[in-house]
């Protein structure tokens, strides 16, 4: 509070100090010892409305500021101004403009989104991805002026977001920023009103520090697990799969296993695990150099000029929903690095064929809407029926191998003809899959 200008109010002084934590927490640069995991907690659960559909899986170039000038200029002249209380952006990608109230009304959203053409002096124009709009505010005021503003209360933020991933996440970090975390949510409760007589802060901070050896044992042994579970999936599902006599392992190394289907209109597939996030899953000349399309690939080349796509679950990025609601998501995926003519031309095929694929889908997937995830599936992991919760974690990725591959041939039949589309019409080259 030594930093905040004590002319301001005391509900004022509040309302900035806030905003300069928030930031803090959010940007993966300071010495909270998060990195980047509560940014992304956060823009992973921002509100549907907000209609948020960036990659959050490398937020190595994001850049999160307090208290962003916006500007309005014609001709070269400023014509109007005004400051957003936070701004997270990739530059010349993408944008997300926040503003946060605690009792003010709205008179700035509209100027915001309407009229302002210059972010901290940036073009608007020069983000090619898409603009993002949030209004955080109390749920008892109204909401923001401007309809492109996603509505979002501190209670839904509060209860979606910050008190999940404390509990989740605490004893991986520094304790001062455990603690910060926890006097955050009391700020924000007390600032805005809110109260819960069953929701004791203290009773569960004093617990977390009475048990923080046994938690940062139980913790780190999990760790241990979980990182060398990320890079020996492949192994155990396509093992799993022989087992079932669902097919053969053709070759393997560290991180991939080329897996012969028994069923052979689905042929060969890769299971790729070269990431501590991305599980990779594709069928063998789904892959391919763009200046040689008969050079069918299972790695990324060196000068990353690729046309792929496939299936994919998320270790990482996922974690929590498998470990806290025992929930696999297997996605059928345009992947984001392709040239965009060719990720265009996917999603223009992928639509056309939608009454063909939808029949094809088992009851546990659906198509998105998104141009990259395109199709989403979820299945149980249930480790009361295994040995542990891994060998419950490959049971369920083995289902859903089942159900959108090997015992699909027309869903692949219809993904191999919109991929051969897509190179045909981007590359002008006539390619085939076995």
């Amino acid at each position: 509070m030594d930093v905040i200008e004590y002319s301001l109010g005391s509900q004022r002084k509040a309302e900035v100090y806030i905003n300069r934590l928030f930031a803090y927490f959010l940007d993966p640069e300071q010495p909270h010892g998060m990195d980047e995991e509560f940014l992304r907690a956060f823009l992973d659960g921002l509100p549907d409305t907000c209609g948020f559909g960036e990659d959050t899986y490398d937020l190595s170039d994001v850049v999160v500021d307090d208290q962003v000038r916006l500007t309005e200029r014609a001709g070269g002249d400023i014509e109007s101004s005004g400051f957003v209380d936070l701004s997270v952006q990739v530059p010349n990608e993408w944008f997300l403009l926040v503003e946060l109230k605690f009792s003010a009304e709205d008179t700035q959203t509209e100027f915001y989104r309407r009229d302002v053409t210059h972010i901290d002096g940036t073009p608007k124009t020069d983000y090619e991805s898409a603009a993002y709009y949030l209004y955080l505010h109390q749920a008892d005021r109204p909401e923001a002026n401007d309809p492109e503003f996603s509505n979002w209360t501190w209670t839904s933020f509060l209860d979606a977001v910050l008190t999940d991933f404390i509990v989740e996440n605490a004893p991986r970090y520094p304790q001062r920023t455990v603690v910060q975390l926890y006097e955050f949510i009391d700020d924000i409760r007390s600032i805005t009103g809110m109260s819960d007589p069953t929701d004791n802060v203290d009773e569960k901070v004093a617990l977390y520090l009475n048990h923080y050896e046994a938690i940062a044992d139980v913790t780190a042994t999990f760790e241990d697990q979980w990182e060398t579970f990320s890079h020996n999936w492949q192994a155990r599902l396509a093992n799993r799969l022989a087992s079932a006599e669902l097919g053969s392992i053709q070759s393997e190394d560290e991180y991939h296993v080329r897996f012969e289907c028994s069923n052979d209109a689905v042929g060969d597939w890769w299971f790729r695990a070269t990431s501590a996030d991305w599980g990779m899953l594709f069928k063998n000349g789904w892959w391919r150099h763009t200046d040689d399309l008969t050079d069918v690939l299972h790695d990324r080349p060196d000068d990353h000029n690729d046309a792929r796509i496939g299936f994919h679950h998320r270790l990482e990025n996922d974690r929590e929903n498998a470990i806290r609601d025992r929930t696999l998501t297997l996605y059928f995926r345009n992947m984001g690095a392709n040239d965009q003519s060719f990720i265009d031309a996917v999603c223009e095929r992928f639509d056309e064929r939608a009454e063909a694929i939808d029949a094809a889908l088992p009851g546990t997937a659906s198509r998105t809407g998104n141009k990259r995830n395109l199709l989403s599936a979820e299945y149980d992991i249930v480790p009361d029926e295994h040995d542990d919760f891994f060998a419950a974690y490959v049971a369920a990725l083995e289902r859903g191998v089942c159900d959108l591959i090997v015992e699909n041939p027309e869903l692949i039949g219809i993904l191999d003809d919109i991929y051969t589309d897509a190179v045909t019409d981007v590359y002008s080259s006539d390619v085939h899959i076995p």
